[in-house]
């Protein structure tokens, strides 16, 4: 039978929460929204019985991740679009 976890989750500015969860995953996943971090530690108790301390990347998930990506193809070609446009007028 599956067995819910304690997780708990900082950042570098000491910012800590405690998640119960069935898997990793899925408790990064409902807490990827309170950091704005790209990397968070996490410390739980593994199935074996072993500490185990790490660091997890985020955002973690498609959807969240996908629009994450489009976001930032949108603003690069809006950057490069106004470049385009500020020197073809600073020219004439």
């Amino acid at each position: 039978m599956a067995k819910m976890r304690l997780y708990k989750f900082w950042n570098e500015n000491g910012d800590e929460k405690e998640k119960e969860a069935l898997s990793l995953k899925k408790a990064v996943m409902s807490v990827q929204g309170d950091y704005k971090d790209k990397v968070i530690g996490v410390e739980y108790v593994s199935k074996k019985g072993k500490q185990i301390s790490t660091s997890v990347n985020i955002p973690l998930g498609r959807k969240i991740r996908q629009a994450l990506v489009i976001e930032q193809k949108r603003l690069a070609a809006k950057a490069a679009k106004e470049a385009r446009d500020k020197s073809r007028y600073a020219s004439n």
